[in-house]
Parts: C-alpha cells; structure tokens; sequence
C-alpha cells in the first residue's frame, strides 16, 4: 500500500505492507480496578498499603515524571488488594501501580 504524506511542504511516499495496514493498534486494555502510569516516572511516596479504604480524594501515591510530582487519587472509595510497586521504583507508560475494588456505597 502506497500513502503520500506531507512534512513541512514536503511529500513523502511510505510503502506499508498489507500486514501492517491491517494491524489495529490500540492501547491497553484498563480495567477501573488498576491505576497505571500514564506516562515513564519514578515512584515518590505510596500511601496506601494492601487491604486499606482509602476514601475518595486521598492520595494513594505520588510519583515523579517530566520533573513534576504527581499526585494519584480516586473519586470514589476504595479497598486496595494489591501495591505492585516501591518508592524508588522506575515505571513505563501503562505499568500497572495499584489493584483496587471500589467500595459500593
């Protein structure tokens, strides 16, 4: 498959094989019961220890990513059941941090 595409004014003409054309690139599937990296970071601080409500709004753990802290939270209630990560942990976009069950009201 031949596609034409443009740079800066300039055409450029990519060969793609049919294999590639066809293949459906999507991101991983997210479960609501996981938090993930959204993008590469050093994990900071965890809050939150395996079996603990955490309530909605409470940091559950801080991570350092682009030279910024951020803080990860939930909206709603939560139990965890299961911390996968350390302070001082490296983690890749879409790596698994924290599985949790909401807590149903």
């Amino acid at each position: 498959m031949d596609d034409i595409i443009k740079i800066d004014d300039a055409e450029y003409r990519t060969s793609y094989t049919k294999k590639y054309s066809q293949n459906k690139f999507s991101p991983p599937k997210i479960k609501k019961t996981e938090i993930r990296a959204f993008i590469p970071g050093q994990i900071i601080d965890i809050f939150v220890d395996k079996a603990k409500k955490v309530k909605a709004g409470s940091v559950i753990l801080t991570f350092e990513a682009m030279k910024m802290i951020n803080e990860i939270t939930l909206e709603y209630d939560v139990e965890i059941k299961e911390v996968m990560v350390s302070p001082g942990d490296l983690v890749e976009k879409n790596q698994v941090l924290v599985k949790y069950k909401q807590i149903k009201k």
